[in-house]
């Protein structure tokens, strides 16, 4: 075997645990982290394009077919998740700019690389994809009126850039999905194990950029930082239970776990394009702070997901 496939296959088998250490990465090279800030669009598209290359067509195929469970389950997410959340947030005394974070982050759209963990935790990868998809299509007509109703924020989103940069994203993506397919023919199967190993480079390229600034705001206010960071562990934790407690009664497992690991996992960076520029600074150290649970909550379900989903 080719040994940079051997080593890709290594790494897509032990993804859960290497995905952290690129959170180390970001920290220890902060000039690397501010350079690569330009990848982050690229990277976006390269992730949703193995996602989409990796995913079982039949089975997205029967969910687009029959696509009502998705956007119910986007719905809850988007709507129904932020009305529970938020009574929660309220009633603990955190910072008003952490508790204001926590509001916005569970009103955001599922975040494109939960198609490519759930892959790696044995959950539904294609009903997570098509999760994350259509929030991310329906958030600019949910997330500015839940906003201002809750927090008094005015978020003016453009729906067209909105929207027309998400279309290019996954328009680019699915182009490229199709040429892997294509290119690969009956042996996409066999190469898996392989695309998920590059799916985990790309991840963790991805997480460098996302770590710029924090070494600075942690030197200046590490408690916050610290308690920040706590509370985006709490924030993704609370939003995967509500969702996947509400959903278990009605679905099989799988999905009612795919749906609350969905709602987890949550573009957060999308908040940074729309706040204004008179929001709480706490908000965008929360944006930063939440990233370490993203890249760190798969390896500590794992083991959770392996009881509860056994092959």
């Amino acid at each position: 075997m080719n040994p940079v496939i051997s080593v890709l296959q290594r790494m897509g088998r032990r993804a859960t645990t290497l995905l952290p250490f690129s959170l180390l990465l970001g920290l220890l090279f902060q000039d690397v982290a501010a350079a690569t800030r330009p990848l982050l669009l690229p990277l976006a598209v390269i992730l949703l394009m193995l996602a989409l290359a990796r995913v079982d067509g039949g089975r997205l195929l029967s969910l687009l077919r029959r696509p009502g469970l998705a956007i119910v389950l986007a719905l809850l997410n988007l709507i129904a998740v932020p009305l529970v959340v938020w009574p929660v947030w309220q009633s603990l005394g955190l910072w008003p700019g952490l508790i204001a974070a926590l509001c916005l982050s569970a009103m955001a759209p599922g975040i494109i690389s939960a198609a490519t963990t759930a892959t790696f935790l044995r959950l539904d990868s294609s009903l997570a994809l098509l999760i994350s998809l259509i929030t991310n299509f329906l958030v600019p007509f949910t997330l500015p009126p839940l906003a201002l109703w809750l927090l008094g924020f005015d978020l003016k989103i453009g729906l067209f850039d909105l929207s027309l940069r998400l279309g290019i994203i996954v328009a680019l993506a699915l182009a490229g999905a199709i040429a892997i397919r294509r290119w690969l023919g009956p042996r996409i199967a066999e190469a898996g194990p392989t695309l998920d190993g590059v799916s985990v480079v790309v991840l963790m390229v991805f997480a460098i950029p996302l770590m710029d600034g924090v070494v600075a705001r942690a030197l200046l206010e590490p408690v916050k930082l610290a308690g920040f960071i706590v509370s985006a562990f709490g924030g993704m934790i609370l939003c995967n239970l509500v969702m996947a407690a509400a959903t278990l009664p009605f679905l099989d497992r799988r999905t009612a776990l795919t749906a609350g690991y969905c709602s987890g996992g949550r573009h957060n960076a999308l908040l940074m394009a729309v706040l204004p520029v008179t929001a709480d600074p706490d908000i965008f150290l929360f944006i930063a702070a939440v990233q370490f649970p993203i890249y760190m909550m798969p390896m500590l379900l794992q083991p959770l997901y392996r009881r509860l989903l056994p092959r």
